[in-house]
């Protein structure tokens, strides 16, 4: 009876490949998470402080719905110092992350049979997202051996006269592909030619360690059609705080605000607070926590080519390593499944990301490299038929 009465995005719904792996890690011990989507660095202190020290202040209220006009200053300020992204107070719209940022705005410009055009692979939330408000998904394959780089000659074979958004991102989620300024600026004379709109992901423009990052909208003829996406996640590891914002035309900015006062009346008055002080006191945490990544992503990447059946090609940024584990004849989920419970090690089935990576696993650079070190091994011991016992 109840299916009678869910809303058609939901009728279709199947049980995630991931759930059965969640359920999975609820069984063990030991376990190293090499799956999660975060830092693993706790949020700078003065972040927290000035947390704490709103709450004194009595910051406890509705928030301004658009987000307070000095926090949006220092998006401003960041974004035109590090990517030459120049931009106005309101240009920008504070979100409760980066998830809620996508929503509104496949909310606001996605009609029913509209296509939504994303990498394939990509992030996972893209994908059921784009389904929610009736979109259709388009899949643009990208390749190991182009360092899983979209490109504008692939993407012209995909849109139709469906087609309406294109979201980019880079690096990416989960490769870690960069895409160069040339590449970017033949995609934007495609993105022009057929009229589409461009939502940015660019929630990881700190952590590029080859090339550099190109801010989309700050290409010729692409800022009144580009809906930048940034956030505190990943720059300031801070995950749980839920702070992002969405940067573009300020009638875009307008319709989106209205979206998002009706779905969470604000983000929370004291975290918007602490999101200043990160922005404007911050920089030398970002810088550090993007050179311990690079370490990290190297040691990483080299673990992986020198496990039996596994090999990947280096990132360029992000701070994952997309894993090939063809040679083990295992699927990504089964691979995913063997590690966990033959090795104790967390990675992500490349499967959670699209139709195009069943031999492919996420693996986050997270840990020490003494901590690294004992997941390589005993993936390796696992992969050899020596299980890992607790």
């Amino acid at each position: 009876m109840l299916k009678n009465k869910l809303s058609n995005a939901f009728l279709e719904l199947a049980p995630s490949p991931m759930l059965k792996m969640f359920q999975a890690t609820a069984k063990y011990k030991n376990l190293i998470n090499l799956g999660v989507g975060e830092p693993d660095l706790d949020s700078p202190p003065e972040v927290i402080e000035a947390l704490k020290e709103a709450v004194d202040a009595g910051f406890t209220h509705y928030p301004p719905m658009n987000g307070y006009p000095d926090l949006r200053a220092e998006v401003c300020n960041y974004w035109g110092d590090f990517h030459g992204l120049k931009l106005t107070p309101d240009e920008v719209l504070i979100t409760s992350g980066g998830i809620q940022a996508i929503y509104l705005v496949l909310t606001a410009f996605i009609n029913p049979g509209d296509e939504v055009i994303v990498t394939d692979p990509c992030f996972p939330s893209y994908i059921g997202q784009a389904r929610y408000v009736g979109g259709k998904l388009v899949g643009v394959p990208v390749y190991e051996k182009d360092g899983f780089v979209l490109t504008a000659e692939a993407l012209k074979t995909h849109i139709t006269p469906a087609s309406k958004l294109l979201i980019l991102n880079s690096p990416s989620n989960p490769t870690g592909a960069v895409i160069p300024r040339d590449e970017m600026e033949k995609i934007a004379k495609v993105v022009e030619k057929h009229d589409l709109m461009v939502l940015s992901d660019e929630i990881y423009e700190s952590y590029v360690f080859e090339g550099e990052h190109v801010s989309f909208a700050t290409l010729p003829g692409m800022a009144g059609r580009t809906i930048t996406l940034g956030g505190f996640s990943k720059t300031y590891a801070m995950t749980g705080w839920r702070l992002g914002y969405l940067m573009g035309n300020v009638d875009i900015m307008r319709v989106l605000s209205v979206l998002s006062t009706d779905t969470v009346m604000g983000v929370p008055a004291m975290i918007q607070r602490a999101g200043v002080v990160a922005l404007r006191d911050c920089r030398g945490f970002v810088k550090d926590a993007a050179a311990l990544y690079k370490e990290r992503v190297d040691a990483v990447a080299k673990l992986v080519n020198a496990t039996p059946g596994m090999s990947c090609v280096k990132p360029k940024g992000s701070f994952y390593v997309f894993a090939n584990i063809e040679k083990t004849g295992l699927s990504a989920l089964d691979f995913a499944m063997k590690m966990i419970e033959e090795a104790r090690v967390i990675v992500t089935p490349g499967t959670a990301c699209g139709k195009n990576a069943n031999n492919f696993v996420r693996i986050s650079c997270n840990g020490t490299p003494e901590v690294l070190a004992e997941a390589f091994k005993r993936m390796t011991d696992a992969l050899s038929g020596k299980p890992f016992v607790d």
